[in-house]
């Protein structure tokens, strides 16, 4: 079985929809969480800590910040959340 990809993202913001954001740092693509809502005001930190613990919630949402989630993320890929 080969290795996974690692996709390095940073925190974006929260979008309308209170759904964190990150943007992979190579490219527009975007991951975040459906499940796990917050309030406009997050700080950073707080958002950034919990999907740390938690990577395994984000999915891929698409190519530009409060697009509409595709869902799911190819098993081939591994995310890193980097500061």
């Amino acid at each position: 079985m080969s290795e996974k990809k690692i996709i390095k993202i940073k925190f974006v913001g929260v979008d309308n929809w209170n759904r964190p954001v990150f943007r992979n740092i190579e490219s527009k693509s975007h991951y975040g969480s459906v499940s796990t809502l917050f309030p406009w005001e997050s700080k950073e930190e707080e958002v950034v800590k919990y999907f740390k613990e938690n990577i395994d919630e984000l999915e891929y949402f698409g190519n530009h910040f409060g697009c509409e989630p595709m869902g799911g993320l190819d098993s081939r890929l591994k995310l890193e959340i980097v500061d």
